[in-house]
């Protein structure tokens, strides 16, 4: 009995700790936000689907560098690093406009930080802009608690 008895706090304690080590995150310990959206734009001049993580001033700086980019960068400059981080979420060069990119959700599962995005596409028959665009969400996220970073589009998401 007694046998059986220690079997049974080891197994409940065994999932109270795996439980708590594998919990789900949507806030920094001082209640901030793990993400939030600074800004968007059309034309951020990334022309591949993916993102860029910037840690510092000297990143956003050497933005200005892109080719085809009509973000304005003041925003970014006054992000406070040593709390936040930048990532720019962008879905590629598109042949029209029509097309946005903002946050959805944010949470830090097993260490990495899962940020999901919705990517809005112009209806089949709308009126578009007859231009390249490369649209991207800019949004700032902690700088702690976490190693890696995965982006998703939201479900039910053209």
């Amino acid at each position: 009995m007694k046998t059986r008895l220690r079997g049974i706090l080891a197994l409940l304690l065994f999932c109270v700790t795996a439980v708590g080590c594998a919990r789900e995150q949507a806030k920094t310990p001082t209640g901030a936000p793990l993400a939030r959206q600074v800004s968007q734009s059309a034309h951020c001049g990334l022309t591949a689907p993916g993102h860029v993580y910037l840690t510092s001033r000297g990143d956003v700086e050497r933005l200005e560098a892109l080719p085809g980019r009509n973000l304005s960068l003041e925003a970014l400059k006054k992000i406070e690093f040593e709390r936040e981080h930048i990532v720019l979420a962008a879905i590629g060069q598109k042949p029209t406009g029509g097309y946005s990119v903002t946050l959805d959700s944010s949470e830090i599962r097993s260490g990495t930080l899962e940020l999901r995005i919705r990517v809005a596409e112009p209806a089949p028959g709308t009126m578009v802009t007859q231009a390249l665009t490369t649209p991207c969400a800019v949004i700032a996220v902690t700088a702690e608690g976490w190693g890696d970073i995965q982006i998703t589009r939201a479900e039910n998401n053209r």
